[in-house]
């Protein structure tokens, strides 16, 4: 998968619905996709590199939302599976963007770890070739 902005998305599996008495439960199972590519705005835009990091958080993630009839109200079995799917997909997502940002986090720190072992080996080349022509030229 290649694309260009937040590519990042929460792939959902068909709710699983339970119905006990005035209480109804929606379980969600579902998958966190972050591309592989995210890319430049256009081909044109040569300062800003393509960032490979595709992946997945976890197989599959497991939440469940649930909704209760208040004591005064009718109970409507449809409103009920309504309000459960909604609060578990507002789980997932609650979920979901803890999970990328841990990540994220942690490979920005690699990148910014990479940049400085890179630094360091530059410094050093660039001592010893300064040396090197500084000898040559003597």
């Amino acid at each position: 998968m290649i694309t260009t902005g937040n590519g990042i998305k929460v792939s959902f599996d068909r709710p699983r619905y339970k119905t006990d008495g005035k209480e109804v439960s929606c379980e969600l199972r579902y998958r966190i996709v972050v591309p592989e590519t995210m890319g430049r705005s256009s081909w044109a835009d040569t300062t800003s590199p393509d960032i490979i990091v595709g992946f997945n958080l976890g197989d599959e993630h497991r939440v469940v939302g649930k909704a209760r009839c208040n004591e005064d109200d009718t109970f409507d079995k449809h409103t009920g599976r309504e309000i459960a799917e909604a609060r578990a997909e507002a789980k997932a997502y609650k979920h979901a963007d803890k999970l990328v940002k841990k990540y994220v986090k942690a490979v920005a720190q690699k990148y910014f770890d990479m940049a400085l072992e890179f630094q360091a080996k530059a410094d050093h080349v660039q001592d010893h070739n300064k040396g090197y022509v500084l000898d040559m030229g003597k």
